[in-house]
């Protein structure tokens, strides 16, 4: 297939007149030579070739060996291509081709597990993201054949396509103009090196951005910097280790000795250091002399324990590694992020294979590392009462009561006889003419019961004086009034919301406000203005506060590091996200972090074909250090999307499609006027001019964009 695509776009380069029709002719004469030929032109033509793409054309060239594939079979192969019209038809005509073809083969061969929550785009939805984004830019006079984009979830690489797809149609610029937003401009990360090596591949074939393509997990951002004590220690044994790797008689590390040594004079700044920079040589360094000593390490099996114990702690390089060495070296116009993240990252919940449980990983995360208020447990509340109000809690209870004037009881306490101290309770008893000598504190509750028919008081019904009342009964009052039942759990309610908000003068805590800590590392990028402080235990472990969050809600917090300040991001996401009572911690963290721009709520099943009824939207973010706290945003609930959504291989059905009016009602709100020319007058009444009113369906959308078969 490499060869097959490979030289459909040789014949488009040249300009063909008929590309298909000279590509059938060369497939009559195909070979095992021309294979190997074509394979190896594409590694001659690519001197700095990405390793995983040099992994795929080797994976290839091995399938082509004589004893794995017999010449009849390639008769076979041919013959039956060359009567394929629909795969011809769709390659003249489809944009990106190879991402359809790949994630075609995928859904049957299992490289996506359905478990770990990844399920392919849909087209349409794709497009509806990429118009969507893109009408900002032209809104904004944005240049976008200079706007950096990342997609960290980017399976085959179609979000990236159909984004130069779009700036190629709509700014009409020449392939060569265009093979530079794909090489400075398109980058993507996929977890699969499989997946990532069909990437690679697929960005050569649109316009080589090939060398943009990584290997990784996007969630580990920091990488070795995590396992700060472990580090610290290396850089203790260092100059002796150092030592004892020389007496290696090889030749390769002897020519290494005297680089390590060089590096190990610059990063012995960073011992005992708890604030670190990333963009600091320093840093940049340690990587650096990290990723050689595990190298020599797995060739020579170094017995060093320190080592040993990073090296088992290592399976991707991070993302850190990854932009600052690699990237920014090569396009340092994204040394301060990106301009543009458009991605689909896993999503859902329910199953361990969603759920990020690594500590090391959580704690690079603020929604793991920080608390909300609002989220904080009747436990942890008395914790920091202690610590940042320096008060025993039942003092610190009495004296809120006060300030809250309780005096008297009420229903709403919901405090019960059971709960009365014995003066309170013979009082209550004398009152309702219930004798209380010689009587047990369980016969005068059970007496009172029978007389009432309750259990508990009503208003008015007894005076309270505060600072008379036993502890416990303060105890048993402040849970009732200074705490919220939320789903079986005692949270703070919103005076002691405003109590504990007003001391601290923020509405997350972090774990310093909470426990005691053995050691802590800040970790700032003064590139982008990130920092992160991570808490460490006496066992050197991370402090967190929460032991598990779902992949999709961590990945919402890591596309922002991504960006740059006023960065745009664009992401799928479970609808449970956006209303869920439980996840109302993730909104406030968009909230303070970002301002959100809009938001496409799509039905049940639209990504059906994917293999997941989860209903999902897409959601776009902008990062800003000040938010403001009040603004619009844009909603749409399209109900069709131009396809049929019950049934698992989702045909077409473009006579059905809402998207077209969801885009024009957002460039509208955009200030860019309606799509169609029957609606461009703004004096025009929209349910008269419009279409899709008329049709279920939107004709800009269908022949521009979507260019579906009419």
């Amino acid at each position: 297939m490499l060869t097959v695509l490979d030289k459909y776009k040789e014949k488009k380069s040249n300009e063909s007149e008929d590309p298909i029709v000279e590509l059938k002719k060369d497939l009559e004469k195909l070979d095992r030579r021309m294979m190997e030929q074509t394979l190896q032109k594409i590694k001659r033509e690519h001197s700095n070739i990405n390793p995983l793409l040099e992994r795929l054309i080797n994976e290839s060239l091995n399938a082509i060996s004589p004893e794995r594939l017999p010449e009849a079979k390639i008769e076979r192969v041919k013959q039956r291509l060359l009567r394929a019209d629909k795969f011809f038809e769709g390659l003249e005509r489809e944009e990106d081709f190879i991402g359809l073809l790949f994630e075609t083969l995928a859904a049957h061969s299992g490289v996506f597990d359905k478990k770990e929550g990844r399920f392919f785009t849909p087209k349409n939805i794709i497009l509806t993201v990429v118009e969507m984004i893109g009408s900002i830019f032209e809104a904004k006079d944005v240049d976008v054949t200079k706007v950096s984009v990342c997609d960290p979830c980017c399976g085959s690489g179609r979000y990236l396509v159909h984004w130069a797809n779009r700036i190629k149609r709509e700014y009409e610029i020449s392939d060569m103009e265009l093979k530079k937003v794909y090489s400075d401009n398109l980058f993507g990360i996929d977890i699969s090196p499989e997946v990532a090596s069909w990437a690679t591949w697929n960005m050569i074939f649109h316009g080589d951005g090939a060398t943009n393509i990584e290997n990784a997990d996007s969630l580990n951002w920091y990488g070795f910097l995590v396992h700060w004590n472990l580090i610290q220690k290396l850089l203790e044994e260092l100059p002796s280790e150092l030592q004892k790797i020389k007496r290696i008689r090889q030749r390769d590390v002897g020519e290494a000795i005297n680089e390590l040594k060089e590096m190990a004079q610059i990063v012995d700044d960073l011992k005992e250091k708890n604030e670190i920079d990333l963009e600091s040589e320093e840093v940049k360094t340690l990587f650096r002399l990290l990723d050689k000593l595990i190298s020599l390490h797995h060739k020579y099996n170094i017995k060093w324990p320190t080592l040993e114990e990073l090296s088992k702690r290592r399976d991707f390089k991070s993302i850190s590694e990854i932009v600052k060495l690699k990237w920014v070296k090569e396009h340092p116009h994204i040394k301060n992020g990106f301009d543009l993240i458009i991605t689909n990252p896993p999503f859902g919940r329910g199953s361990q294979d969603l759920m990020v449980t690594d500590p090391y990983i959580l704690c690079q995360y603020k929604l793991a590392t920080e608390l909300w208020l609002g989220d904080i447990s009747k436990e942890l509340a008395e914790k920091l009462i202690e610590k940042q109000f320096e008060m025993d809690v039942v003092d610190f209870y009495r004296k809120s009561l006060k300030e809250l004037k309780i005096r008297e009881t009420r229903e709403e306490y919901e405090i019960k006889f059971n709960d009365l101290p014995s003066k309170l309770l013979k009082r209550l008893a004398q009152k309702h003419g219930i004798p209380t000598k010689g009587k047990s504190k369980k016969e005068i509750v059970d007496a009172l019961k029978d007389k009432l028919n309750r259990e508990i008081l009503i208003d008015g019904e007894l005076s309270l004086s505060i600072d008379s009342l036993p502890d416990s009964f303060i105890k048993k009052l402040a849970s009732r009034i200074l705490y919220d039942k939320v789903g079986g759990k005692s949270k703070v309610g919103e005076f002691l919301y405003s109590k504990i908000q007003e001391k601290l003068g923020r509405e997350w805590i972090t774990v310093e406000d909470v426990y005691d800590y053995s050691t802590k590392l800040t970790i700032k990028d003064s590139a982008t203005g990130d920092e992160h402080t991570i808490y460490y235990n006496e066992d050197g472990e991370p402090i967190l506060f929460k032991e598990a969050l779902p992949k999709q809600v961590v990945f919402l917090e890591e596309f922002l590091r991504f960006v740059k300040e006023g960065g745009y991001v664009f992401t799928v996401v479970d609808t449970g996200v956006l209303s869920n009572s439980e996840d109302e911690y993730v909104r406030r963290f968009l909230y303070r972090n970002s301002r959100i721009h809009a938001i496409v709520e799509f039905p049940h099943n639209a990504f059906k074909a994917a293999g997941t009824g989860v209903k999902t939207a897409v959601i776009l973010y902008q990062k800003l250090r000040n938010p403001p706290e009040d603004y619009e945003i844009f909603g749409a609930l399209p109900q069709h999307l131009g396809y049929v959504l019950n049934k698992q291989d989702t045909p077409p059905d473009p006579d059905h499609n809402d998207l077209g009016k969801v885009l024009c009602d957002w460039r509208f709100y955009l200030g860019l006027g309606r799509m169609c020319e029957p609606c461009k007058d703004p004096n025009s009444k929209i349910e008269e001019c419009c279409d899709w009113y008329k049709k279920g369906y939107c004709p800009v959308w269908r022949e521009k964009i979507e260019r579906a078969d009419l």
